[in-house]
């Protein structure tokens, strides 16, 4: 019986920020490979099952959506977890690298995967990113703002640079292979985390302390008795009390302050942030990693 074999493509891709380097291989179609990094190591999850710790990399899985969840390992630093979703395509490797941060908003990484288009005598390119607008630069020339779609590429060697302004850049450099795009999600990190924001304004206190200028500041009526589910409690803070900002962002303005032991209705949550009732008929957000969520 006549044998065939099947061809086996190697795309590199190199993170600048993580320093490693991942060789994609396309696997036979029932199978789809998943390939995780990150800084510092994590425990993986799969669907809520643990599937071990990075650096992971496994071609055994079947194609579809699943749900990801990496769990920073214990060190000296709290850091936050991150999940999301992702699609696993059959012969196909899904790229995936972390870089956790003590916030959602410092925390960094992306999402690489590869599709087959028509065109099988060039590459694509399709890069979106968190936050978007975000500007691409291909070896060093400036292509447009995310989200962004770029046909009709040659094949080779390119280096991409994302950046926006109060976010750190971020760099990866990539190998293009002719019949495929390259589909690229890139989360960038803020330039100062939750944590440093608020020992800067705690400065600002101490300052106003000496001037006798006050610092502005909503009463709170504290809340210590558990309102209906769902709801969050406020976890010890650096400071002893947490900021509650008018958006889901550290560059949001504030609102107000909630203490430590105090519970409050949760209204919603966005990428690591708690939408809360902190008073009847006011609304704000919380960061998650200073709160602990019951539903």
């Amino acid at each position: 019986m006549r044998r065939f074999v099947l061809p086996v493509i190697a795309l590199i891709l190199i993170i600048g920020v993580g320093g490693f380097i991942i060789k994609q291989k396309f696997f036979q179609p029932a199978n789809a490979g998943l390939k995780v990094s990150s800084n510092p190591p994590a425990s993986v999850f799969l669907d809520e099952i643990d599937i071990g710790s990075t650096p992971l990399e496994r071609n055994d899985f079947k194609a579809g959506e699943v749900t990801l969840k990496l769990v920073p390992q214990a060190t000296a630093t709290t850091y936050f977890p991150w999940e999301t979703k992702i699609k696993l395509i059959g012969g196909m490797m899904t790229v995936v690298n972390r870089e956790f941060g003590e916030t959602e908003s410092s925390s960094a990484g992306e999402v690489m995967t590869l599709e087959k288009i028509a065109d099988k005598k060039s590459a694509s390119l399709a890069v979106i990113s968190i936050p978007d607008s975000a500007v691409v630069t291909l070896n060093n020339e400036t292509k447009g703002f995310t989200p962004l779609n770029l046909d009709a590429l040659a094949k080779g060697n390119y280096e991409v640079r994302v950046s926006a302004n109060g976010y750190k850049e971020r760099m990866v450099r990539v190998k293009l292979v002719d019949g495929y795009k390259l589909m690229m999600n890139i989360k960038l990190a803020e330039e100062k985390d939750e944590a440093e924001d608020e020992e800067e304004e705690e400065e600002d206190e101490e300052e106003a302390e000496v001037t006798g200028t006050p610092t502005p500041r909503a009463e709170v009526t504290p809340k210590t008795t558990p309102p209906p589910m769902p709801y969050v409690l406020i976890k010890d803070t650096p400071t002893g009390w947490l900021r509650v900002r008018i958006g889901p962002t550290t560059s949001a303005t504030e609102a107000a302050r909630v203490d430590p032991g105090n519970m409050y209705p949760l209204l919603d949550e966005e990428s690591g942030w708690y939408q809360i009732e902190y008073e009847e008929g006011e609304e704000g957000w919380i960061s998650g990693q200073y709160a602990e969520k019951y539903e």
